[in-house]
């Protein structure tokens, strides 16, 4: 018996057919031993090894990795390296038509994979210190509720100034080395830029840290 599936996860769709085996299927002559089914802890901690921008290395994670944290199914098949990586998001970044769209899309990297994001940068940094920072920084700050994806860095409010402790008590906190610093107030002579403010110590950490 066969049955169509409809499959839906981020923003792709697709189909896959599945076949249903008899109770005591007959031996796969050829084939490798089945794996046995993982736990759902362990995929819960697959998913969140991608999800960390400070862990996921994307195609980079080489095969006995893949065994290892049951990455296989989440990535593409190929294994790359990190240069290969490296070399198509050079060329992601030429293609693109405006200085903002580069910053935008680096933004969108250093979220999900901070190792390639700083091995990118540190690459070609006359390139990309200019991208990251100063002067694209500016029209990023501005234009900061269009290109946020994801939380980074802490925001600070008046209207929250009686959670303040609760916020600062957050254990991931415990590793933070470098702490910028910025009141929203006269971004890069822009004026008050509010929550938008925050590209700036994002930018300054990236170039401290580059």
């Amino acid at each position: 018996m066969r049955h169509l599936f409809r499959l839906c996860g981020g923003t792709g769709m697709g189909q896959i057919a599945v076949r249903y085996l008899p109770p005591h299927p007959p031996p796969l002559e050829g084939y490798s031993r089945l794996v046995p089914a993982r736990p759902a802890s362990h995929h819960a901690a697959a998913r969140a090894l991608l999800a960390d921008p400070l862990t996921n290395k994307g195609t980079a994670f080489t095969e006995a990795e893949r065994d290892e944290f049951g990455l296989h199914g989440l990535l593409p098949p190929y294994v790359g390296t990190l240069d290969s990586q490296i070399e198509r998001r050079r060329r992601a970044l030429e293609d693109m038509d405006s200085d903002f769209h580069r910053y935008a899309f680096l933004r969108e990297l250093q979220d999900s994979n901070e190792v390639l994001f700083h091995a990118l940068v540190e690459s070609d940094m006359e390139r990309m210190l200019p991208l990251v920072y100063t002067p694209t920084v500016g029209e990023g700050c501005e234009r900061f509720s269009e290109i946020w994806r994801r939380p980074r860095g802490l925001f600070l409010s008046w209207p929250n100034r009686h959670r303040i402790a609760d916020i600062l008590a957050d254990p991931a906190l415990d590793r933070v080395k470098v702490i910028v610093v910025s009141d929203g107030e006269r971004i890069l002579g822009l004026g008050d830029q509010g929550a938008g403010g925050m590209g700036i110590p994002i930018g300054k950490l990236a170039l401290y840290t580059a």
